[in-house]
């Protein structure tokens, strides 16, 4: 594409050389320019990318988009752009340079602090199971439906969700869903995206590392309003969970401006979708769900009572899409689960393990009350707190994960570049020493002392990791499985 083709989405400030020229890739990756490249340079959290515009250059990049532009490499043969936020650019410019690809796809966004994965897999199964071919992009995996990789984060960067998206309209998707993070929607990685629907699962307290209030954390999420087509019937809009106080607040503000659904597993008369006689065991969830003066019996193949919203999440997604209730709920009962989210696994004489990627306060909580109500003998937990990330919330999560559980072993999570000692002694904050709590730093040692300890009228609970395969200390990615460790130490037992 010419870059004079992109300006309408670069917006530049300044322009210093010919924008007639062809551009062959957007990249933002020093590494990854070749020829003919557009590269994106901005100042993060670690480093800054200008002083890899030299790179760039080498490599023949043909444009340079940059909040400041660098005197030394000006010439004629690169042209150089300034622009406000070159972050936030490269999404607009991506979404151009690859033919708006959310336009052409019906685009289902989830955000909230817990519940995301659940919800995003859970609303394309039912999309798919009615014939709506949709990709999926998440904390779990990017799947274009022509190929599926491990994800590197939640939400990629805007050029490569662009991409992604691209390759779906190249696939024949009809939909596709995206898990947005607060990250994400503050660094505006999710510019040049069209939303049909959106779903908010619900707000606690988290990535207060990054946002450092909770007034930042929930205007990062509000924000993604902004981004949501709502309008029409059945031409998308919003799914709000009401059971949450501040996503009750923001039904009222949205109410007249674009259609909303509202779900709750409370049975709050004013909700579109409710729930209620819910109960479950080990093996599934059962509920009545109430919409437009009907009542249906569910089952569910997922275990718990946070999973009731989830459910009722996913059902309200694609009812904004026009499917109708019915030829969903019945779909329920058939699914196959997520990696790492209440996954189960039993050992031969019947002990029920559940691996959950929990690493709240709150998910941990409702996680634990749910195995709890499947009246174990004991309930035996492994958990940790990852390093780099909100220290006040440790402290919470060891007074939870004491208070809920029948012996707890503490271990390491992902300590990245702290010291697994230094998290210990800021859980140590939140609890009362006792002979139910062991601090075990190994975190697969920490696994099969559970497993050792527990019997078979037990449950063992490994949360904080899920579905990851590796472990990050001191900056080094060590391969690690928590689903692989519980398989191996399980055939011992």
């Amino acid at each position: 594409m010419k870059l004079k083709n992109l300006l309408y989405a670069l917006e530049p400030l300044e322009v210093v050389g010919s924008v007639d020229c062809e551009i062959t890739s957007i990249s933002y990756d020093s590494r990854k320019v070749s020829e003919g490249s557009m590269f994106f340079a901005w100042k993060g959290q670690k480093t800054d990318g200008h002083y890899y515009i030299g790179e760039a250059i080498e490599k023949r990049a043909r444009a340079i988009v940059c909040s400041e532009i660098p005197r030394l490499y000006v010439s004629q043969a690169v042209t150089f752009l300034k622009v406000r936020d070159p972050r936030r650019t490269l999404g607009k410019a991506a979404s151009l340079y690859y033919g708006n690809p959310s336009q052409h796809l019906s685009l289902v966004g989830v955000t909230g602090t817990n519940g995301k994965t659940t919800t995003a897999f859970l609303t394309r199964y039912l999309l798919e199971k009615q014939n709506w071919k949709a990709g999926l992009i998440g904390t779990v995996c990017y799947d274009t439906t022509e190929s599926c990789i491990p994800s590197s984060r939640t939400c990629p960067e805007g050029s490569d969700l662009q991409y992604m998206l691209y390759r779906m309209v190249q696939a024949g998707c009809r939909a596709a869903v995206v898990e947005v993070s607060s990250h994400a929607l503050d660094q505006g990685r999710i510019e040049g995206s069209n939303f049909r629907v959106g779903i908010y699962t619900n707000f606690t307290q988290d990535h207060l590392d990054y946002h450092l209030t909770m007034e930042e954390y929930r205007r990062s999420k509000e924000s993604f309003i902004s981004y949501i087509r709502g309008g029409k019937e059945g031409d998308g809009g919003v799914v709000l969970n009401l059971d949450d106080p501040q996503w009750r607040l923001l039904a009222e503000k949205l109410r007249k401006k674009m259609r909303i659904v509202t779900v709750s597993s409370e049975g709050r008369k004013e909700a579109d979708l409710k729930a209620g006689s819910i109960s479950c065991d080990r093996f599934s969830t059962k509920f009545v769900l109430e919409w437009a003066g009907k009542v249906f019996k569910v089952k569910s193949s997922l275990l718990g009572y946070f999973n009731v919203d989830n459910a009722l999440l996913a059902l309200g997604g694609v009812l904004l899409l026009g499917i109708p209730l019915e030829q969903s709920i019945s779909l329920l009962e058939f699914f196959p689960g997520v990696p790492g989210r209440m996954e189960k696994y039993y050992s031969k004489d019947g002990l029920l393990v559940v691996i959950d990627y929990a690493h709240s306060e709150d998910a941990l909580s409702k996680l634990l009350h749910t195995l709890k109500c499947f009246q174990p003998k004991r309930l035996i937990l492994v958990v940790g707190c990852g390093g780099d990330r909100d220290r006040l919330k440790r402290p919470r999560m060891a007074k939870v994960a004491s208070e809920n559980a029948d012996i707890v072993f503490f271990t390491s999570d992902n300590p990245r570049s702290e010291s697994p000692e230094r998290i210990f002694d800021d859980m140590r904050a939140g609890v009362e020493e006792s002979k139910k709590l062991h601090w075990i730093i190994d975190r697969e040692e920490a696994i099969k002392q559970a497993l050792c300890l527990a019997d078979s009228t037990d449950i063992v609970c490994i949360a904080g990791k899920g579905h990851e395969e590796y472990q990050e200390i001191g900056g080094v990615f060590y391969p690690f499985s928590d689903r692989l460790v519980v398989q191996k130490h399980l055939k011992q037992r």
